[in-house]
């Protein structure tokens, strides 16, 4: 998919969801032992996104301050299989919303128009 990618013939994005917030979660960090760490912090609403993004740094992305669920992001690949000018492939983690019923339901629809999602069974983390 990558040479198909570089050489033009299909557009090819990887895609997740990430969550950002006022109040930071650091659950470990490197600092020297005689050094005093901390990070300012605000209670509020924090913001969510499902976003997809190319190699060259295409990207594409919606917004929630609700959390992430399979309906999203279902919404958000039908929104985004409109918008194709060749065929693409969505690259996805195994997570539960990415692999659930309602995302089944629609992948005939998206093919139709192009778009082709492929769902990584093992991540590897470096």
């Amino acid at each position: 998919m990558e040479r198909l990618s570089e050489s033009g013939e299909i557009d090819l994005y990887y895609g997740d969801e990430a969550g950002v917030a006022l109040e930071p979660n650091v659950p470990y960090g490197w600092q020297f032992g005689d050094e005093e760490v901390s990070m300012p912090s605000e209670k509020g609403t924090g913001i969510n996104c499902f976003g997809l993004l190319t190699r060259s740094n295409k990207s594409w992305m919606a917004t929630s301050e609700e959390k992430i669920d399979a309906a999203f992001v279902v919404e958000q690949l039908e929104r985004f299989s409109f918008s194709l000018s060749k065929l693409t492939v969505v690259v996805l983690d195994n997570a539960r919303i990415h692999t659930g019923k309602k995302m089944r339901e629609r992948i005939g629809a998206w093919q139709g128009r192009g778009l082709f999602i492929f769902i990584c069974q093992h991540i590897h983390r470096i």
